[in-house]
């Protein structure tokens, strides 16, 4: 043996070194791969954004919460059946194209499964098995086209699902007869032409469902399933520009629904009326030409209402808001078209507190348009506004608002964004004027009193003085002189008919008033008889010889009295 090569040993020992190390990182701790960061007291491993092309298999067997967003990752075959005790698996931002089939079988205690931002196109009915747990599950920005009706039947805690952002056109009916608790649905940024209703009509537990930037073009009847628990429903920026006036009547319990950025005409009045426990309503960006009378009917309790982003609209009528007695906040923003509002608009509406009417058109805005007394946010700026001495309320407000806001910024009580605590807040730091000549885009805060002064200079005083003096003077005039003009007249002409009697008669009549209507009488009887008229109790009959004739005069007299033929009377 002498002569016999000794071999070294240690290629002997590898084994059992490894095993001992693997007991002694075991006993310390887990071996945690480099760029990524273990917690073994949280029982955590973070290996976000670490080049990771694989899941680590080498991380404590105990592990609960295990982040590997942002990686390269780009499939989960047999990847965790080490980890029976996860509760959170992040694996978002990764390249995985399938799930494969009972790759989290073993995963009975997982609650929140994120694979968002993958390029998944299909999920297999076995992809989820054994998820029983999980109840937030998170597909959105993946290449799903279609779920079939088995792709969450073993998720029967499921309570937030979101497959925003994938290629979705069409659900199978009964996706969700297994998830019962199902609560929250994000179908939005997918390619919906109609409401998925053969699919949502199981989830009776809904309560927040968004079916936002699909293209959805109506609401029909029927189309939406009754949802009773249902509280928020967005079906903005989609092509809907109808809505059915029964579409929307299984929603009783809606309390925020958002219409933004559809393409409607006219408010849906007949539908809305439905919603009674609605409190927030979003209508902006859509081609609504009028806001016509008691436009939000039966919505007593509507609170917040944006109507902004109108490129249409023109006339908001006076009666608009009558039935929401609870309004608190509304928003009539960037309308280019509103170049006036309607006096008194929310006088009917005690608890609006918040008013925002900026980038509209308005060139005059009177103190009558807002509740004052009951604001506590107004927001103006971006109007075309004449700042003349209609403004002087709104000037006076702001030098009120600068003061106080100086006074607080020196004490150290004013709030974090720079307004003061007051009563009222203006944003008056962006209100300009766009006219007259000295004042064009010039602040309005920055406008002398003066030029926004609504009393008049002495000249104009004078002048008006001078006006009411003469006015004065002329109807006095026409009151004093008008009766002694008139009296004049009639004693006038009462003595040119007196001098005529004289020069008839050839002596003074006993009565200025009385010898006319003697002549007069004494020309009928010698003239001709009084014409006949057929109401003979009014008229008396002629008589030549009366008193009246003999009294003055005897008719007789010119004539011949030797001659003593009389003249023939013809009466008529």
């Amino acid at each position: 043996m002498g002569g016999e090569k000794t071999r070294p040993m240690w290629w002997q020992t590898l084994p059992t070194m490894l095993v001992l190390a693997t007991i002694g990182s075991a006993s310390d701790g887990a071996l945690c791969p480099r760029r990524c960061w273990c917690n073994d007291e949280t029982l955590s491993a973070s290996c976000g954004s670490a080049a990771l092309e694989v899941v680590p298999i080498q991380l404590n067997p105990e592990v609960r919460h295990i982040d590997l967003s942002n990686n390269k990752i780009t499939q989960v075959r047999f990847s965790f059946s080490l980890y029976n005790n996860l509760i959170t698996l992040d694996l978002s931002f990764n390249k995985i194209k399938t799930l494969g089939s009972s790759n989290f079988e073993l995963q009975h205690n997982l609650k929140h499964l994120n694979l968002s931002k993958n390029e998944i196109e299909k999920i297999s009915k076995d992809s989820f098995k054994g998820l029983r747990a999980v109840t937030t599950l998170d597909l959105s920005r993946n290449w799903l086209e279609e779920l079939t009706w088995e792709t969450f039947r073993e998720l029967h805690s499921l309570q937030v699902l979101k497959l925003s952002e994938n290629r979705l056109v069409y659900l199978e009916g009964r996706l969700f007869k297994s998830a019962k608790h199902l609560q929250e649905l994000l179908l939005d940024h997918n390619l919906f032409l109609e409401v998925p209703t053969a699919a949502l009509v199981d989830a009776t537990n809904l309560r927040y469902l968004s079916l936002s930037h699909n293209l959805l073009k109506a609401m029909e009847e029927g189309q939406m399933p009754a949802l009773p628990e249902l509280r928020t429903l967005l079906l903005d920026k989609n092509i809907i520009d109808d809505i059915h006036q029964s579409a929307l009547s299984g929603l009783l319990a809606l309390d925020h629904l958002d219409l933004s950025d559809n393409n409607f005409t006219v408010i849906p009045t007949a539908s809305l009326t439905k919603l009674s426990n609605i409190t927030k309503l979003k209508l902006s960006g859509n081609f609504i030409n009028i806001v016509p009378p008691v436009a939000f009917k039966g919505l007593f309790h509507l609170r917040f209402l944006r109507l902004d982003s109108q490129e249409l609209l023109q006339r908001i009528d006076a009666r608009a808001f009558v039935d929401n007695i609870n309004l608190e906040r509304v928003w009539l923003d960037d309308n280019i078209a509103v170049d006036r509002l309607p006096t008194r608009l929310f006088h009917g509406n005690p608890r609006v507190t918040y008013l925002s009417v900026r980038n509209n058109r308005l060139t005059n805005i009177e103190v009558t348009h807002f509740p004052l007394d009951q604001l506590r946010v107004l927001k103006l700026a971006g109007n075309p506004l004449e700042c003349n001495c209609s403004l002087s309320w709104l000037w006076h407000l702001i030098q009120e608002q600068k003061s106080k806001r100086s006074v607080e910024l020196a004490n150290g009580t004013a709030d974090e964004d720079g307004m003061y605590s007051g009563d009222l807040i203006v944003d008056w730091e962006d209100i300009r004027c766009a006219g007259p000549e000295p004042l064009t885009d010039v602040l309005l805060v920055d406008a002398t009193e003066s030029q926004v002064d609504c009393s008049v200079s002495w000249i104009a005083a004078v002048s008006a003085t001078l006006t009411a003096l003469f006015i004065v003077v002329i109807v006095g005039g026409l009151l004093y002189w008008g009766p002694i003009k008139r009296a004049r007249a009639k004693e006038k002409e009462l003595s040119a008919v007196e001098s005529r009697c004289r020069n008839k008669t050839g002596g003074a009549c006993s009565n200025g008033r009385s010898e006319p209507f003697e002549n007069i009488r004494t020309d009928k009887c010698m003239i001709a008889p009084p014409l006949i008229h057929h109401d003979y109790r009014t008229l008396p009959s002629w008589d030549p010889y009366s008193a009246d004739c003999a009294g003055t005069m005897n008719i007789y007299e010119h004539l011949d009295l030797n001659n003593k033929t009389r003249p023939h009377i013809v009466y008529v």
